[in-house]
């Protein structure tokens, strides 16, 4: 098998005479050399953590028929990579078939024999500066897609400047959405129902939705109501859980506004419980209840009857 020879080769952008960076249409090329090779007997191929899962997605869109493991699984398990080096990462799979796309000259020579060779430092582009767009590359790859066809060509920057916009609460700071207040003499309680809010999930990066009603009752000060709606929203577009979120949100309206109590609940709809799991459509309802509704069991029934009314 020729060598990979950075300066005169067809499947990577060399970039100095000791590196190449691998274009897509080099990997998949690479890929093609590497499915003639399936091993004969093999029902599921393995991709060793974490460039050898690219790899085994790619290899099963031309395989279709061998599952993705989980784990490796004996003689029938085909273990793949994206580089042999000094082999001490293939050596483990003893009795399991094993390749590479790209494998060094001084490698094992019973690891991947095959492979083409390359004595460059290699750079995938999954590697590269572009590296979350790419990351997503991989995950479509990994879920059996082609990453290059016209419909996905332009969702890994779509999908970024979406969970920008859904994680903007990170650079909001409740103190501030809190800073403007109004001594009006009111002593009564305020509270604002019907909030919508959109979360994700933090354990599946699924979104969660609903309403949070915000109630408390004031100390000297009040603040403007679209304030309450700020609030949420500075907490909500994070990666979180309802439990947390709910008490995130009384807390800072207790702290930065000096409120007597504070009163929050939530009401949502879970999407990694509606299409994942269980699958079950339920509403998750959650509360905290500080200062005085937490302590004095007429006022916090006064503010969850004006809650519900």
């Amino acid at each position: 098998m020729a060598a990979l020879v950075p300066a005169a080769q067809d499947v990577g952008r060399p970039v100095t005479p000791d590196a190449m960076h691998l274009t897509w249409a080099g990997v998949e090329e690479l890929v093609g050399d590497l499915a003639r090779r399936r091993p004969d007997g093999v029902r599921a191929i393995y991709g060793v953590p974490r460039n050898g899962t690219v790899v085994a997605a790619l290899l099963r869109g031309r395989h279709p028929d061998l599952d993705l493991a989980e784990q490796p699984d004996g003689p029938t398990t085909w273990i793949v990579d994206d580089l042999v080096d000094s082999g001490q990462t293939l050596a483990r799979f003893n009795g399991a078939p094993v390749d590479a796309m790209l494998r060094k000259p001084w490698s094992p020579p019973h690891l991947a024999p095959a492979a083409r060779e390359t004595a460059a430092w290699v750079v995938f582009p999954w590697e590269t500066e572009d590296a979350p767009e790419s990351n997503i590359v991989r995950l479509l790859t990994w879920l059996g897609e082609d990453p290059q066809r016209d419909g996905l060509r332009d969702t890994p920057e779509r999908v970024l400047r979406a969970l920008k916009e859904m994680t903007a609460g990170y650079g909001d700071d409740p103190r501030a959405i809190l800073t403007r207040q109004f001594a009006v003499g009111y002593d009564e309680l305020v509270i604002e129902r019907g909030i919508p809010f959109w979360s994700l999930c933090e354990h599946h990066l699924l979104p969660f939705h609903g309403t949070a009603t915000v109630g408390y009752l004031p100390g000297a000060r009040v603040v403007g109501l679209s304030k309450l709606v700020r609030l949420v929203e500075c907490f909500a577009r994070r990666l979180q859980v309802q439990e947390r979120l709910t008490v995130e949100i009384a807390e800072a309206l207790l702290e930065h506004l000096r409120a007597r109590g504070v009163g929050v609940i939530l009401r949502a709809r879970h999407g990694c419980m509606e299409t994942r799991g269980v699958r079950a459509p339920a509403e998750t309802v959650t509360s905290a209840m500080l200062g005085v509704f937490r302590d004095d069991a007429k006022a916090r029934a006064e503010l969850l009857a004006l809650a519900q009314a």
